[in-house]
């Protein structure tokens, strides 16, 4: 299939610009509320999991530790995940 004759000399408009950042813009922060949303609906699941009693654990100490393991990593991805989005790579 042969390709349209394209005009050689034409570059992008300064509009054409500013659409392009902004699309990147949005995707870049609906990307990170995806992932916040998704990370967080995990966690509130097996937190009410194992509240009701859905989830038993072996030993209270495992349970604490998990949690506590698991507050770290959620800690520790929001602020990945923060830091990401406001310096905008």
């Amino acid at each position: 299939m042969a390709t349209p004759y394209r005009e050689p000399g034409r570059e992008p408009t300064e509009s054409a610009r500013e659409d392009a950042a902004d699309t990147m813009w949005g995707i870049r922060e609906g990307t990170g509320i995806a992932i916040a949303s998704i990370f967080g609906l995990v966690v509130l699941v097996v937190g009410l999991m194992l509240v009701s009693g859905l989830v038993a654990a072996s030993t209270t100490t495992v349970v604490t530790l998990g949690v506590t393991v698991g507050v770290v990593l959620a800690a520790i991805g929001l602020a990945a995940l923060a830091r990401w989005s406001w310096t905008g790579r």
